[in-house]
């Protein structure tokens, strides 16, 4: 049985081009906003590379999203507070792993959450 188109979940790539299609018509602006050679991007595009992960908070910059729903495609609405410096801190910690140490994080950091919302 196949499932609808809406109901399969986006992965990381897929939301970053359904992003990057619509504000870039052409694959080699979005290089250029990035300021990355075109050859990087169209191996994103193919899966040929992973090497997007370390670029997340500069792609969602660029996309004018965050990086909350690139990784998720979740999007929460800002808290009233202003941030206190530690969520950024944490972006640009998390953008220098590997695309394995993210993975790992993101199921610990659930796990806390998950464990204080019970």
């Amino acid at each position: 049985m196949k499932l609808p188109k809406e109901v399969i979940a986006l992965d990381i790539v897929d939301r970053i081009f359904e992003l990057a299609d619509k504000k870039y018509p052409e694959q080699r602006n979005f290089a250029q906003a990035l300021q990355i050679q075109p050859p990087r991007v169209s191996e994103w595009r193919r899966r040929k590379s992973e090497s997007y992960m370390k670029r997340i908070p500069q792609i969602a910059e660029v996309l004018e999203t965050s990086v909350e729903y690139l990784l998720t495609g979740e999007e929460k609405k800002p808290a009233d507070q202003p941030a206190n410096g530690r969520e950024a801190e944490f972006v640009q910690l998390f953008g220098k792993l590997t695309p394995d140490q993210q993975e790992l994080v993101l199921a610990q950091l659930k796990g806390i959450v998950d464990a204080q919302d019970r």
